[in-house]
């Protein structure tokens, strides 16, 4: 079944679940872990391995927050209009702003290929490919060929070309 515009869409509730458990972990685990292991067992091995943990998880935790995209907005027959997603009020990384549809050169499908030692199948990503400087904008995460579909109909909806290539993760 074709797509229809306005056509919403929303890339951020897995960058969020990951921001959530990382965290979760801190806030609920390691925090309290260095609490009371410093004030009520008064294990100083124990608070500085959790602090360490703490440490590493944190690095993690940038990482994440640096590469993961996480937007969400409209697509028309006009223009874009797209926002990043946010987590506890703070912003995360994604283009901001509202870019004609000719600012754009094609949708794209990036299908991902699964690792050798990860069991869950293959997935896409489906982009707005943005000419010059209008920055690329993720439109959808699928799996299972999902993106294809997606990718072919939300072309043939804006009269974009449509490719597809394969990525590394």
């Amino acid at each position: 079944m074709p797509i229809a515009l306005p056509y919403a869409f929303d890339t951020s509730p897995v960058v969020k679940l990951i921001l959530r458990g990382v965290f979760g972990l801190l806030i609920l685990v390691i925090v309290p872990g260095i609490v009371y292991s410093l004030l009520f067992s008064h294990n100083r091995a124990a608070a500085l391995h959790l602090f360490i943990t703490g440490g590493i998880v944190m690095y993690f935790g940038r990482i994440f927050i640096k590469n993961l995209e996480a937007t969400s907005g409209i697509i028309t027959a006009d223009h874009v209009v797209v926002e990043p997603g946010t987590l506890y009020g703070t912003s995360l990384r994604g283009p901001r702003g509202k870019f004609p549809i000719q600012q754009f050169s094609s949708v794209r499908v990036q299908h991902i290929p699964p690792s050798g030692d990860i069991q869950q199948g293959a997935h896409e990503r489906v982009i707005l490919t943005g000419k010059a400087s209008t920055p690329d904008i993720l439109v959808a995460r699928t799996s299972e060929d999902a993106g294809r579909a997606l990718g072919r109909d939300l072309a043939a909806a804006l009269a974009l070309p449509y490719q597809e290539e394969t990525s590394p993760y």
